[in-house]
C-alpha cells in the first residue's frame, strides 16, 4: 500500500507541473529526495509515467492530432516543405521543433543523468530562470502571431532550439519553449499551446527509450505502481493543463516565475 501511495504521489507531482513552467523533473527529483527513493530507479519511474501526461495533451488536442496524421493532409506536406510560409500548423513544424532536443538529448543524456540531477542543480535552475521569466515578461515584444497557424518554419525551429534548455533539470521544457515563443513575438497562449505539441513526440521518445533501457530493474509488483502513477498523472495532467491556459490568460507567466523564485529560495535555506 505504501509503494501505491508512493506512486499517486508521483503521478500528481507529474501531472500538475509537467505543462507549467516550473519544471516537473526538477519537482520529481525533490520529492524523490524527500521521500528517499532509490535514485536510478525512481529516475527511471518518473520518466515512464510521464507518458500518462503526455496521454492527457493528447486527448485535449485530440482534433489536432488528427489533423496532422489526416492523410490527405501527410500527403501534402510534399509540397509544404518547399514553401517558406504555409497557412497551417503542419507535422513538419513539428520535426523541426523537436530534432534539435532529440539529437543533443541523445548526445549529452549520460553526462545529465550522472552530475545535473541533483537538487543543487535544480534549486539554482528554478530561480535563475524564474528571473529570466520576470524580465521576458516585462520587455518582451508586442506579440504579432496569436495562433499556431501563424507559426513560421523559421520560428518552430528557433523555439525547437530554446526547448534545448529543458534538458538542464529544474529549466523546464515549457518554460523554455514558452520565454523563446515570447521573445519571437508569439502571443503567451500560443507559445504554450505550441510548447504543449512538441511536448508529446518529445516525452513520448524519451519513454520509450527510459523504458526499453531499464524495464528489467522492474518486476511483475512494479507494473502496479507504474499503472498507479501513469493513471494519476494523465487524469491530474488534463486538469493542470485547463487551469493553467486560464491562469496564463488572465496573468500570464508571472505568478510561476515568482514561485520558481520563492520555492527555489526557500528550499536551499530550509530544507535543503
Amino acid at each position: 500500500m505504501e509503494a501505491l501511495i508512493v506512486a499517486a504521489i508521483l503521478g500528481l507531482v507529474e501531472g500538475l507541473t509537467e505543462f507549467i513552467p516550473v519544471s516537473s523533473t526538477g519537482h520529481l527529483i525533490i520529492v524523490s529526495e524527500w521521500l528517499h527513493l532509490d535514485h536510478a530507479k525512481s529516475d527511471s519511474f518518473n520518466i515512464i509515467i510521464q507518458l500518462g501526461a503526455i496521454l492527457a495533451v493528447v486527448y485535449l488536442y485530440r482534433e489536432r492530432f488528427y489533423e496532422f496524421f489526416n492523410w490527405q493532409k501527410i500527403k501534402e506536406l510534399k509540397t509544404l516543405a518547399t514553401q517558406k510560409t504555409t497557412n497551417r500548423l503542419n507535422l513538419i513544424h513539428i520535426a523541426i521543433a523537436i530534432i534539435p532536443v532529440l539529437a543533443i538529448g541523445f548526445v549529452t543524456r549520460k553526462f545529465i543523468k550522472a552530475h545535473l540531477f541533483n537538487t543543487d542543480v535544480v534549486i539554482f535552475s528554478l530561480i535563475f530562470v524564474g528571473v529570466i521569466m520576470i524580465v521576458v515578461e516585462k520587455f518582451k515584444p508586442k506579440a504579432t502571431i496569436k495562433s499556431l497557424d501563424e507559426i513560421t518554419y523559421l520560428d518552430a525551429l528557433i523555439i525547437g532550439l530554446g526547448q534545448c534548455f529543458a534538458l538542464i533539470p529544474g529549466v523546464s521544457r515549457s518554460g523554455a519553449t514558452m520565454i523563446t515563443g515570447m521573445l519571437r513575438k508569439v502571443d503567451v497562449k500560443t507559445s504554450a499551446d505550441f510548447s504543449f505539441l512538441i511536448s508529446v513526440p518529445v516525452i513520448s521518445a524519451a519513454t520509450i527509450y527510459e523504458f526499453l533501457k531499464v524495464y528489467s530493474q522492474f518486476s511483475s509488483s512494479d507494473l502496479l505502481q507504474l499503472l498507479v502513477g501513469f493513471v494519476v498523472s494523465f487524469l491530474i495532467a488534463i486538469v493542470g493543463i485547463k487551469g493553467f491556459l486560464v491562469v496564463l490568460k488572465r496573468l500570464s507567466i508571472t505568478p510561476f516565475a515568482i514561485y520558481r523564485i520563492v520555492f527555489g529560495i526557500v528550499y536551499y535555506l530550509f530544507m535543503k
